[in-house]
């Protein structure tokens, strides 16, 4: 009898109890699920409430976006030393200076005009200064006849790219220019096809020859 008047209240004490217990885990497991979401701030910047596989898709995002970027260059350089390996007459793999074809690839045409300065004509020395300017950081003075006098001599078997070609083409003196690039081509503003890539072998070059000019200064 005395067993059977108190077994309701241990009953209730005990489902109090289990209750309790199990209220508490649930906010246990709540609290650590709501932290796996959460990004810690990062330079002072706001939380970010984002999803682990959120997080994953933009960071797969932006790896993808890079490759894309540089694939595109890559491709893009390739095709250029391809084309110009091609006029020139040599392996692709030789050709490193990307600046140096791009800038004549975005030029190549455009008319000779005397003492013109852009895309609707320009002259040899004017061209050569801007190569030398923009792929080389270099400058001088403008005019085939001072560029000459501006540059150290240098033989036609010693030329290297960047280096600087003279003609006399008019009445003996100097009246022509135009920069090296390899196996005895380069690349200058002609009167007759405009921005162009020729031979020193060329019949014509190859007799109105004068020297190879250096810049050393930069």
């Amino acid at each position: 009898m005395h067993l059977k008047k108190y077994c309701p209240d241990y009953l209730f004490i005990f489902l109090f109890a289990f209750t309790l217990l199990f209220s508490q885990s649930c906010n246990t497991a709540s609290k650590v699920q709501a932290t796996q979401v959460v990004i810690a701030p990062r330079n002072n910047s706001p939380v970010e409430k984002l999803s682990t596989k959120t997080i994953a898709i933009n960071d797969t995002q932006k790896v993808d976006l890079k490759l894309s970027v540089n694939h595109n260059e890559n491709v893009y350089a390739s095709t250029l030393f391809t084309k110009y390996a091609d006029i020139l007459g040599v392996k692709s793999t030789e050709l490193t200076n990307e600046k140096l074809y791009k800038l004549i690839d975005e030029w190549w045409n455009v008319p000779y005009k005397y003492a013109g300065n852009g895309k609707s004509g320009i002259d040899c020395s004017g061209f050569s200064c801007m190569v030398l300017k923009t792929v080389y950081n270099k400058e001088i003075v403008r005019g085939s006849a001072e560029m000459y006098n501006e540059t150290e001599r240098v033989q036609k078997e010693d030329l290297i790219e960047g280096d600087l070609v003279f003609f006399r083409i008019r009445r003996g003196h100097i009246s022509h220019v135009g920069v090296y690039l390899m196996n005895n081509m380069f690349v200058h503003a002609s009167v007759k096809h405009g921005v162009s890539i020729s031979s020193l072998d060329d019949p014509f070059y190859k007799k109105v020859f004068a020297s190879g000019g250096r810049l050393n200064k930069k």
